[in-house]
């Protein structure tokens, strides 16, 4: 899974079942967390199997910052219901890193990230790149200690906003474009729906006006 299953069920109704939309066909449809937003062997360590070393190393790496995580948030889920706008939510120093550097390695897992990766190579060198040399660039980037380290900082660095709707008005807000192309490969936007009694957190730069 490139989208985490501890985070696709918390949109999960009591059947747990989501609505998922394929971006591609343009179709909505009703599913388990289990079934979207994954893909066998995508973080395969096909570069250092014919050494000898554990192909699915990163795998297990992932699914241990996911567990991690996981514990961390469900715990902010259940304190959010009992605060008041602007309280603070108390985060220990250790636990915004962990949350930091999971968010650092998700903005980099995805499957735009490969295929931006794979476009940026191809047109470097005017020839197309496989899928096991796209798995490979792709999961090297992943384990770029400075790239994570960077994105890291920033992310911990940043001022964090819970927002909560309590109205019984869905909040729409604009989404990233660059997420969402039509079949023919244009950009365009799409809105996010924040539905009644849902979270949105926003991480915004220590810059940032208030």
């Amino acid at each position: 899974h490139y989208v985490p299953q501890f985070h696709l069920r918390r949109f999960a109704d009591e059947k747990a079942r989501l609505w998922a939309w394929d971006k591609q066909s343009d179709r909505v449809f009703r599913t388990s967390p289990g079934a979207i937003a994954a893909e066998k062997q995508f973080y395969r360590l096909t570069q250092y199997e014919a050494d000898g070393h554990d192909p699915l190393v990163m795998e297990k790496q992932l699914a241990d910052m996911e567990g991690e995580v996981a514990l961390i948030t469900d715990q902010w889920l259940k304190w959010l219901p009992q605060m008041d706008s602007l309280d603070k939510l108390p985060i220990p120093r250790v636990n915004r890193f962990i949350v930091a550097r999971f968010l650092a390695v998700q903005v980099l897992r995805t499957v735009d990230t490969r295929e931006l990766l794979s476009a940026i190579v191809e047109l470097d060198r005017g020839a197309p790149v496989d899928e096991r040399e796209a798995r490979e660039l792709h999961t090297e980037l992943i384990w770029d200690k400075q790239a994570v380290r960077s994105l890291t900082k920033r992310f911990s660095r940043s001022v964090w906003i819970v927002a909560r709707n309590d109205s019984a008005t869905p909040f729409v807000t604009s989404d990233n474009p660059v997420s969402f192309r039509s079949p023919d490969n244009r950009q365009w936007l799409r809105s996010l729906v924040l539905v009644p009694g849902a979270y949105l957190v926003f991480a915004l730069s220590p810059r940032a006006v208030l």
